[in-house]
């Protein structure tokens, strides 16, 4: 499984026109051939910013051809161009090259735990994404160091286990999307302990803006308050598959 990530801005105002646009459309066929499929979709919210991830098995440009062929996802995009600060035009392909070539996120690390590793709980699974508050210009340097940080610990509190977990860059837009076995509630637990002592976090602090610390249980436990993206939609074909 591969994981990506796009990014767009709607005009301040028209978030919540948006938000019903993307929670209603039609989910899209999954199978697209022998070798790919789109396992999951799930779009969160930043204020005005929309964060649409997707998990996909082969090709990205496979996945993204047959979802902008399909009827029902080109009025959905369709529906969406008037919110868009930026304007674009998916039906000229260089428009749409341009889009995406502007709007794809950076995947600075993906991490899954392996499958023998993780319980049988059918759907049971928490999907959080949280922002980091990065000073002006250091998304680079934040996403540094995310990237040298050492897997998380698979196993957590109350039987919590984190069944993936993957950073995304966009200039200084930083986010972490983690997958686990279990509660929203135990899933802060067990992120918090774990970002607490690692021994990136007092670097990563100097790279966030003033007023937050990672370094504490408090701190940690406001950023995950505060932090927190707004799940829209989450629509996946196997939760199985990681």
């Amino acid at each position: 499984m591969e994981r990506h990530a796009l990014t767009f801005a709607v005009r301040p105002g028209t978030e919540q026109e948006a938000r019903r646009i993307l929670s209603e459309y039609p989910r899209p066929e999954t199978e697209i051939d022998q070798e790919t499929r789109l396992l999951g979709t799930s779009v969160f919210f930043w204020r005005n910013q929309v964060i649409r991830v997707m998990d996909v098995e082969g090709a990205l440009p496979t996945v993204m051809r047959h979802l902008a062929a399909q009827p029902a996802i080109r009025q959905t995009e369709q529906a969406l161009n008037p919110l868009l600060v930026e304007p674009r035009d998916l039906d000229d392909p260089a428009g749409a090259r341009a889009f995406f070539a502007r709007a794809m996120m950076k995947r600075v690390v993906h991490r899954v735990t392996a499958a023998d590793l993780l319980p049988d709980v059918g759907g049971g699974r928490s999907r959080v994404a949280l922002r980091y508050p990065v000073r002006a210009d250091m998304g680079d340097a934040v996403a540094d160091v995310l990237g040298e940080s050492r897997s998380l610990p698979v196993g957590g509190h109350a039987g919590t286990v984190l069944a993936n977990t993957t950073v995304f860059q966009h200039g200084d837009l930083v986010i972490r999307v983690a997958e686990f076995v279990g509660s929203l509630e135990q899933a802060a637990e067990h992120l918090g302990r774990t970002v607490v002592g690692a021994p990136g976090t007092p670097k990563l602090n100097e790279l966030l803006e003033p007023g937050w610390d990672l370094t504490t249980e408090t701190g940690f436990r406001r950023f995950f308050a505060e932090q927190r993206l707004d799940l829209v939609t989450d629509r996946h074909v196997d939760r199985a598959v990681s």
